[in-house]
């Protein structure tokens, strides 16, 4: 009888445990939510019995609505420390034309829902990165192009295939173009270290909870660089600072800044 027990409270653990996300995804409202592991932003609409064209245009109401919640949700993402897409959106008709446009790509994820009051609920998702999405309206045209900080050799310096920097409990908020810096305040990380092409395919930087699932992640390769954060900053606190010795290692060894030009880069958050 006690075996019995045992094997179920672990049964119940098990399930339990297997409800725990492990993805980075941030809530706007009751019915929008971006996923940073995945780079979608995913949307609920809904929509009242009645109106013109019966069943199927009651759907389309639906979608209207869900595409009406991913606006709302994308407004709120951070591009940087000091900017949000509703800043960008704002300052040029031209931005705000060309958002609403990709966020009319959008998918529809399973069935539509039929309530009991006679509502429908449909759900639908959006992709953050590929050419012509939502990244390439965000990111400038005009990154990249730096050169490393650190250029003196280390005696004891390693070729890594990626970076993994562990910024859990400092409250760091994820962005579409976070940045790092040294302890003197040297950016080692930002838009002017990357590719386009990757930034646009990949994100700038990915997010997740853990160490093993950053470094199961093909976005690092086998042999990642592991550091731990020394804070958050800016104004959004979407920026990080690493140690000295860190950045030294990361842009004076140029396998490890190649990596760093296609956005290998891994960022753990709570």
């Amino acid at each position: 009888m006690k075996r019995k027990l045992v094997i179920l409270i672990a049964i119940v653990a098990l399930v339990g445990g297997s409800n725990v996300s492990a993805e980075v995804t941030e809530s706007y409202g009751a019915n929008g939510a971006v996923d940073w592991s995945e780079r979608t932003v995913q949307a609920k609409g809904i929509a009242v019995q009645g109106g013109v064209g019966g069943r199927a245009g009651q759907i389309r109401a639906a979608e209207l609505d869900a595409l009406r919640q991913i606006l709302e949700t994308v407004k709120g993402m951070r591009i940087s420390s000091e900017t949000t897409v509703e800043n960008f959106m704002l300052s040029s008709d031209v931005i705000r034309t060309r958002v609403e446009g990709v966020a009319r790509n959008f998918r529809r994820v399973g069935d539509p829902v039929y309530m009991n009051d006679g509502s429908i609920e449909v759900t639908v998702e959006m992709d953050l990165t590929g050419p012509g999405r939502f990244f390439d309206v965000i990111i400038p045209s005009q990154i990249g192009g730096g050169s490393p900080v650190y250029t003196s050799p280390m005696s004891d310096a390693r070729a890594f295939t990626g970076l993994v920097i562990d910024a859990r409990g400092l409250g760091l908020r994820p962005a579409i173009t976070p940045r790092v810096f040294d302890e003197t305040g040297r950016e080692i990380y930002g838009s002017r270290y990357v590719s386009r092409d990757w930034a646009i395919q990949y994100g700038m930087a990915g997010y997740a909870k853990t160490i093993d699932q950053a470094k199961s992640n093909d976005r690092v390769g086998d042999r990642p660089m592991v550091i731990e954060a020394v804070k958050a900053t800016g104004a959004n606190r979407t920026d990080l600072v690493i140690r000295d010795v860190d950045a030294h290692m990361l842009h004076a060894v140029s396998a490890n800044f190649s990596f760093l030009q296609q956005c290998r880069v891994i960022i753990l958050v709570d």
